[in-house]
């Protein structure tokens, strides 16, 4: 510690607080303070907090040559995309590098802090645009990816029955929050648009929607269209944002409904007189309603958020008395509207969740106790290892984001103190001086941020470290842009260090693309086994097709992938231990059709069992060929053909279609006493062939 002797000038004892005290000698030293450095580094000083101001907020200025720049990486993306199909190894490449030139020169502007309110606001949306395009490029014709599937069964069955809660034993949950399909289903009835068509443009609606909640909402709680403009560029980054979240499943829609409960929350609170905020709770209470009929998780982390601002609120100094009865309200409407819609459709989330997070804290504790993965880091199930420049920007992409934590946490609090010159950290009198309870909750949230990558440490645990690490990252961008704006860049006026900060901020997002799709972001130019999005080819879905001309409607049990397709382009109704608990992959993968394996085909009420000989030509790509059981789960070699085939030594099964790679057989006489074959009325051609568009089986 330095002592200094004396009395010193008040300019000299701010000096000295500010870690450059000098000595009144001829000869002065500069005696440095290491304490200060450090917090000036974590940001505990409130003018290490300050934002600098914007330009004339009526200016749109480069936001067109942006534009520009966008379309012409859309051009290239689509190329890409298009060569990925005809098997180009650099399509993958490639395709990121045009993901990174929509981001980079905009991202480059937005930290400048040149730029003006409405620029930053029409950047926003012109990136938030290319990168839907980029969505659409992946996949312009169909639904591809699993999730997909699920919700688009869902949305069949409303358009055909025209009503709701119909069992779906791809995801039984599904029709229980029916909040997307049933803007879908309206669309398309009104407009006479397919389902992937109404869908899209719902998709689009609903990211539009987020980005434009996420900026008010930042906006308002930081008081700066900077930071705002910085917070959102660093949510693209979430792992979940460019693809997952534009899936069509409901979260894509929950997550624009949370932004927007969150932003009619924080904008009654703000409002001048206590009657005029009361059209703004009705409207906020109608948001937590649908959102709870939209989708579980959300809804509970929607009420996790409110409830901590209603008790930051009545905690705050300074909240009138009006102010902490709507927190509250708000709260307890947030509580009572996911339980009561639970309880109504009968509580479905308990055994379709817990079963998920008790795998994922399982082999965490393993992980912590015996300090080894049960997932091997960048290793796919098949074995195959990322390429070097993914696996090296993936970990590059979590160390900003921890840089930015660590220089922005303690910062945010600091910055939102209530007075200019007070910081709400010491002394411990003004603790309770904060503008906004909800960015004390953003800024707590972050802390879950470092759960979500232990949890992606595991394979049962992936999932949720996925979903947390996305919620998470609300709180993770007004963090990082806080750290940004008040230190990485503060008020320079040079394109040097906004440009570092661009990059930093593309690195960020393509790691986070990385690490939910990596080498499987485009379509591959040839069938792969299991691989969810890469095993959605012409044949599988000629097949499904097929069954639902010449087949009507029966009861499948088949593979994951054939099952979905079966499920939405057949009509078909699926097996799946998620409905009957009844594992039917374990008689479709035995060596013999022995009693163990009748019993169960005739207690699950299968007809028909589809086998795809293409899964006897590799391990699957996600982990798993059918439901992921125990034994689903321990494949070291590919199935064997002869196991899938000998349904045909059956003389009680009959063999109603196989085109070579793909066999369905009629199981619907098993259990039943042989007896003489009687001509059964035609219902189709017995035997189909149909040619294969990709190439031999190889």
């Amino acid at each position: 510690m330095t002592v200094v002797k004396g009395r010193t000038s008040p300019d000299e004892q701010k000096a000295y607080q500010d870690g450059a005290y000098r000595h009144g000698y001829a000869g002065s030293v500069a005696i440095p303070r290491v304490d200060l450095w450090i917090a000036a580094f974590l940001g505990l000083r409130r003018q290490d907090s300050a934002v600098g101001g914007v330009a004339d907020p009526s200016s749109l200025g480069m936001s067109p040559v942006f534009a520009f720049l966008c379309s012409c990486a859309l051009v290239v993306a689509a190329l890409a995309a298009n060569a990925s199909r005809l098997g180009e190894g650099w399509a993958v490449p490639t395709f990121y590098c045009a993901i990174a030139v929509i981001v980079l020169p905009a991202a480059a502007r937005i930290i400048h802090p040149r730029a003006s309110r409405l620029e930053r606001l029409a950047l926003i949306v012109i990136v938030t645009s290319a990168l839907f395009v980029v969505r659409v490029i992946r996949a312009p014709v169909a639904f591809i990816d699993h999730d997909e599937f699920l919700h688009w069964a869902t949305v069949n069955d409303i358009l055909e029955a025209g009503r709701l809660f119909l069992p779906n034993p791809l995801l039984p949950v599904s029709p229980l929050y029916p909040g997307l399909e049933l803007i879908t289903s309206a669309l398309v009835n009104l407009s006479g648009l397919s389902v992937f068509a109404a869908g899209l443009i719902v998709l689009a609606t609903a990211r539009m929607m987020l980005m434009l909640a996420l900026f008010l909402l930042f906006e308002k709680i930081t008081d700066s269209a900077r930071i705002a403009s910085i917070a959102c560029l660093i949510y693209m980054g979430s792992s979940t944002f460019l693809l997952f979240d534009v899936h069509y499943s409901y979260e894509s829609l929950a997550i624009p409904m949370l932004a927007a409960v969150l932003l009619a929350s924080e904008s009654q609170r703000m409002e001048p007189s206590d009657a005029a905020g009361w059209p703004t709770v009705v409207a906020t209470v109608v948001l937590i309603l649908a959102l709870a009929a939209t989708h579980h998780l959300t809804s509970y982390f929607c009420t996790a958020l409110l409830c901590g601002t209603a008790v930051m609120e009545c905690l705050r100094q300074g909240a009138s008395a009006m102010q902490k009865r709507r927190a509250i309200l708000l709260a307890s409407i947030a509580v009572i509207a996911p339980v009561a819609w639970s309880r109504i459709v009968g509580n479905p989330t308990g055994s379709y969740i817990l079963p998920v997070l008790e795998g994922g804290i399982h082999e965490v504790a393993q992980l912590v106790s015996s300090s080894t993965s049960t997932r091997k880091l960048f290793v796919s199930d098949t074995g195959a290892l990322a390429p070097a420049w993914q696996r090296y920007l993936t970990m590059a992409g979590v160390a900003l984001i921890c840089l930015g934590l660590l220089t922005g946490f303690l910062r945010s609090l600091v910055f939102n103190g209530q007075h200019r010159n007070a910081s709400i950290l010491w002394p411990p009198t003004r603790w309770r001086l904060w503008r906004s309870s909800l960015l004390q909750i953003l800024v707590l949230v972050t802390l879950a941020y470092p759960v979500s990558i232990i949890f992606r440490l595991t394979r049962s645990g992936w999932e949720i470290g996925n979903r947390i690490g996305s919620l998470s990252f609300l709180g993770v961008a007004i963090v990082v842009a806080v750290a940004v704006a008040a230190f990485w860049h503060g008020t320079s006026r040079g394109w040097l260090r906004a440009t570092a900060l661009a990059a930093a901020a593309t690195t960020v997002l393509i790691a986070g693309v990385i690490s939910s799709e990596g080498p499987r972001i485009l379509v591959p130019a040839g069938y792969e086994v299991s691989a969810d999005s890469s095993s959605i080819e012409p044949m599988g879905i000629s097949v499904a097709r097929w069954t639902r001309r010449w087949l009507g409607g029966q009861h499948f049990a088949a593979d994951r992938i054939n099952r979905l397709l079966l499920s939405t382009y057949g009509r078909q109704r699926v097996s799946t231990t998620l409905e009957s608990g009844q594992d039917t992959s374990m008689a479709i993968t035995a060596a013999d059709l022995g009693p163990m394996e009748r019993k169960l085909l005739i207690d699950s009420g299968v007809g028909f069992v589809m086998v795809d000989l293409r899964l006897t030509t590799g391990l699957p790509g996600v982990g798993v060929y059918f439901d992921g059981g125990a034994q689903d789960r321990n494949h070291t070699v590919p199935l064997q053909s002869s196991s899938l085939l000998k349904f045909n030594s059956e003389p009680d099964v009959d063999r109603t279609f196989d085109n070579g790679f793909m066999v369905i057989f009629d199981v619907g006489r098993l259990g039943k006493a042989l007896q003489p074959a009687v001509p059964r009325k035609r219902t189709g051609e017995p035997v189909q062939s149909l040619e294969r568009t990709d190439g031999d089986l190889q």
